[in-house]
């Protein structure tokens, strides 16, 4: 019995524990070996072959009254889950920030111009925020630090000419430094752009620096802002912040463009509409989120200077660059409103929920991702660049944004914003590892579709078993690196046994969550075409399963129905598939079953020319069972969830067998 796990076991092993000890509820006295199994991966792509690495699998050897079962734990949290403690979520939502483009990408790759271009406006849209606009920013926080530094030690010498430039040298040599530190110790291509920016920016800098020293009247020129001159180092300052809001300008131009996109692929034939609208609205929530934080972090910034040292231009600085908090700030209320507001109508319904209500067709709203929350965001996502586009144009026609009604009511917000964004963003640091579990589920979808491109070295280095072919597409120009890693692991422990024994045993494969997608995509794997022949009877077991909720839901051109050829693979190599869920489960409820064969002739005619020994799954051998409302997390632990695991898949019978062989 192979158990994967999902969400909520972060620890290896801690899965196998809370199953034995749910088997253990009633089968007493209970017989238990333990033994960790390491096995080696396959050999990192980015580091030379003769470097192995290996994994733990922990096993329990189960001695019940009819025989022995061996289970066997395929352990995946350390690739892909959140990390425990208030630094580990932080971090995990910057991944997922960092990471929601791929699934964008992957929900737009679908026929058509339209779909093409939103694809690509997608990645330019995340290379333009990840890349230049936070190289911008970071280089404004090490000019910000210097300005606030020299006012303490050595009041007005910001000004200076001479003292200036001197300071300048030093942030420029502080970003070079942690430029080539950071290409140093990370991997990612993502980080090592932002890091490239990085010397961009400072070579910008640099070269501002020159024009100034030999050119004071075209400096005055740019310095001088509503009658202001703004000196020394301040100036700079002033020239980033302006570069700065050209970013975001042209950021709001490519989400107008994927806007357009959007709507015009909405009429392809072929159109996949559910993952078109995650391919534009991703993007979109990507940048109104950063478009939060950013000038979020500005204000701390500005309240802590301020309590420091008293410098009137710096603040007036301060306060340009955040002049359209307020429309971020009134399209999050709206969004917070209406999130709030379906929590807490599923709380509701789920107080009531049970299986006869849910065989009745009643259900729990969909929370990942309810069409309303779908609807508002496209509604804020197009006020909110309105408002932005409206801003600049009256800002360039040489008017102050704030001189009507409307510009009056964004400053108002703009107040509002700065007052209460404070007190708000310590309450959610505070809350954050409280979410950690959201994070978690987010993540592993975003990990699922996280991808990189494929290289001539991949193929050189890859002499393995198992190789990447499983998980590429676009002509094997891209590969899904993460979920084959996981991959990787199950297959090590399939292969494992597979070569311990020489009968055929039968298998159980038991998942909950995000496990039982990295289940089904290893059974679907061409590459194990040897495991009808190297187990007997192989059954599935789903717990909480995402697969027609989530994925099917919103990625059906990427994973179509189960009738599809595309499941070809599954349909040979699995005898019986049980999936269990919980009547309020918000990540996984009933798998779509409907569309399989109804019986083992029609799965033969379905698969045309294929050999009858091909044909193993159909309707007959699928079964759905829902249990109580208990959430989404311990299915290991649930006495009602192993009662049907006894009833489906016979442990004493197998554990029988397994003896008597």
């Amino acid at each position: 019995m192979v158990v994967v796990h999902g969400v909520g076991d972060p620890q290896p092993g801690e899965t196998l524990s809370l199953f034995t000890r749910s088997i253990a509820e009633e089968e007493r006295p209970l017989y238990e070996a333990q033994q960790t199994l390491w096995l080696n991966e396959k050999p990192d792509l980015s580091e030379s072959v003769t470097q192995v690495k290996t994994f733990p699998a922990h096993v329990r050897r189960l001695k019940l009254r009819e025989g022995s079962i061996e289970l066997v734990e395929g352990f995946w949290g350390d690739l892909s889950q959140v990390r425990r403690g208030p630094i580990g979520v932080i971090f995990g939502m910057f991944q997922i920030l960092f990471g929601l483009r791929y699934v964008a990408y992957v929900a737009a790759d679908q026929p058509g111009v339209a779909a093409h271009w939103l694809k690509k406006f997608g990645l330019i849209s995340s290379r333009i925020l990840h890349g230049p606009v936070m190289a911008v920013t970071f280089y404004l926080c090490i000019l910000t630090m210097a300005v606030v530094g020299t006012q303490v030690m050595w009041p007005q010498s910001y000004t200076g000419m001479l003292w200036t430039q001197v300071v300048l040298a030093g942030c420029a040599g502080i970003a070079m430094l942690a430029a080539h530190t950071g290409n140093k110790i990370t991997r990612s291509r993502i980080i090592k752009r932002f890091w490239f920016w990085v010397n961009i920016t400072t070579m910008f800098v640099t070269g501002l620096m020159a024009i100034r020293y030999t050119t004071i009247d075209w400096h005055a020129t740019v310095a001088q802002y509503s009658g202001a001159v703004h000196p020394g180092l301040i100036w700079y300052c002033r020239v980033l912040v302006v570069l700065l809001g050209l970013l975001w300008f042209v950021e709001t131009l490519v989400v107008v463009a994927m806007g357009c996109c959007w709507l015009v692929a909405q009429f392809h034939p072929r159109a996949n509409r559910r993952a078109l609208h995650v391919a534009f609205l991703l993007p979109a929530l990507a940048v109104g989120i950063w478009g939060q934080c950013m000038p979020l972090l500005w204000v701390a910034a500005k309240e802590g200077i301020v309590k420091l040292i008293k410098l009137e231009k710096f603040e007036a600085l301060f306060d340009e660059a955040i002049p359209m908090l307020g429309i971020q700030f009134l399209m999050a209320l709206v969004m917070t409103a209406v999130t709030l507001g379906l929590l807490v109508h599923y709380l509701r319904r789920r107080s009531v929920m049970d299986t006869e209500k849910f065989n009745r067709g009643q259900r729990v709203p969909r929370l990942l991702v309810h069409p309303v929350v779908q609807i508002t965001l496209g509604i804020c996502t197009m006020v909110g660049v309105s408002l932005v586009m409206w801003i600049s144009i009256v800002e360039n026609s040489g008017k102050s944004w704030d001189a009507d009604w409307l510009g009056h009511l964004m400053g108002t917000a703009n107040k509002y914003a700065i007052a209460v964004l404070m007190p708000l963003g310590g309450i959610i640091l505070f809350l954050l590892p409280k979410m950690r579990g959201v994070f978690d589920i987010i993540l592993d979808v975003v990990n699922h579709f996280y991808f990189r491109a494929t290289q001539i070295k991949d193929a050189l280095d890859d002499d393995d078993e198992f190789d990447i072919r499983e998980s590429t597409f676009e002509a094997g120009t891209l590969y899904f690196s993460r979920r084959d890693q996981i991959l990787q692991r199950i297959k090590r422990i399939l292969a494992h046994y597979r070569d311990e024994y020489s009968h055929r045993p039968d298998l159980v494969m038991v998942s909950h969550s995000q496990g039982t997608m990295d289940v089904i995509e290893t059974l679907n794997d061409p590459e194990l075409d040897w495991l009808r022949n190297s187990f007997g009877k192989v059954t599935l077991v789903t717990m909480g399963s995402p697969v027609s909720h989530l994925y099917q839901h919103y990625f059906g051109h990427f994973y179509p129905t189960f009738s599809d050829r595309f499941w070809d693979t599954l349909h040979h190599n699995v005898d019986r598939w049980v999936n269990i869920f919980r009547v309020d489960d918000f990540v996984g409820l009933d798998i779509d079953f409907a569309h399989l064969p109804q019986t083992h002739e029609d799965c033969v005619s379905m698969n045309g020319d294929s050999e009858t020994s091909q044909c193993q799954l159909h309707f007959a051998h699928c079964s759905n069972h829902p249990v109580g409302a208990r959430g989404h997390v311990k299915y290991w632990a649930d006495i009602e969830v192993l009662e049907i695991l006894k009833k489906e898949i016979q442990i004493a019978d197998v554990a029988s067998a397994t003896k008597a062989a």
